[in-house]
């Protein structure tokens, strides 16, 4: 029986309350690190955060906003593009120069100046409302994004009309994974050999085997399974340098880290207590060692010191992440 059948409907507030009276006995469990407030407000629906090592920036995009956004950590200058589809779920770099987006229905490459944009594959559908969202590319290059139907109530979810698509380097378009509800995160284990994926409402990150010459994905596991009430829900993800996953979970604001290989959830960090929508991370800095937390708007929100749909930066977690893979295409 879903809590909402059982309790009736709830506020937001009475829904924080609940969430953190589930939480209060992991606290022992949780880290001690630094959570800094680095953009404040700047998305409506922040997503698919991308240190970019070659100009030690920040990519992200916000989804609602039609919005690409570089940020200097050194300068703290922000550049906005404003792409001419009506949402955008992800950024990559192209190696030879240029950005990669998956925007609306198509891959297409960016002119980050003008928001000007050329599409490489359209994502032919008989599902029009299906829109692309989270994705990344892979340790050779190729760029990988997933579909959704917008729906945010886990009581409601949409129908499985999403999918996950591969945008190879010689510029083709393979479906990966169809019957997909909510298609976000990925990432790609140290050695290159599995895959992490999540579609976010069956509360599972689950895994690949991964051909890092093919691009091809087998044999498909679950690997941790995620309590909607005390969790939340999975959205983007990433992978330091042992091998564990910090996944970013939609709707109670936190960070939690796996270890995918045994499914045991290791830590939890909670971001900020007016931020329930934790929507991605990855690592980031000269060393790899900060990472970066994106987040949405709370609906309605709460007051002046609301700090929903800003962008963090978390230090002193005792690892670090790995390089993220540009387009080779």
């Amino acid at each position: 029986m879903s809590f909402y059948r059982k309790f009736g409907p709830i506020t937001q507030l009475q829904y924080i309350t609940i969430v953190e009276f589930f939480l209060k006995d992991r606290l022992p469990m949780a880290m001690a690190p630094k959570v800094q407030l680095v953009l404040k407000n700047s998305c409506l629906l922040g997503e698919g955060p991308h240190w970019d090592d070659r100009t030690n920036t920040l990519l992200l995009v916000d989804h609602k906003s039609r919005a690409v956004l570089r940020w200097n950590p050194v300068t703290d200058d922000l550049k906005t593009t404003i792409v001419e589809d009506p949402t955008v779920g992800c950024v990559v770099p192209r190696k030879t120069g240029g950005l990669v987006v998956a925007a609306e229905h198509r891959f297409a490459f960016l002119d980050e100046e003008t928001g000007k944009m050329q599409t490489i594959q359209e994502c032919h559908t008989e599902f029009p409302a299906v829109i692309f969202n989270d994705g990344k590319c892979d340790p050779a290059g190729r760029f990988w994004a997933g579909s959704l139907t917008p729906n945010p109530d886990p009581d409601n979810p949409p129908p499985n009309d999403g999918a996950l698509y591969c945008l190879s380097t010689d510029h083709t378009m393979d479906l990966k994974v169809d019957q997909v509800c909510i298609s976000n995160g990925l990432s790609w284990s140290p050695d290159k050999r599995t895959m992490y994926y999540c579609d976010s409402f069956k509360y599972t990150i689950d895994a690949y085997d991964y051909d890092v010459d093919t691009g091809n994905i087998s044999n498909m596991q679950e690997v941790v399974k995620f309590d909607r009430m005390t969790d939340g829900i999975p959205d983007g993800h990433t992978v330091d340098v042992d091998g564990n996953l910090w996944v970013a979970m939609f709707s109670t604001g936190q960070i939690i880290k796996v270890d995918p290989r045994t499914g045991t959830k290791l830590e939890y960090l909670k971001i900020s207590d007016t931020v329930l929508k934790t929507t991605s991370v990855c690592f980031g800095g000269p060393n790899l060692d900060e990472l970066y937390v994106t987040s949405a708007r709370n609906d309605p929100l709460k007051g002046r010191q609301d700090m929903s749909g800003c962008t963090f930066k978390v230090t002193e977690l005792g690892t670090k992440g790995l390089p993220a893979n540009v387009y080779e295409g």
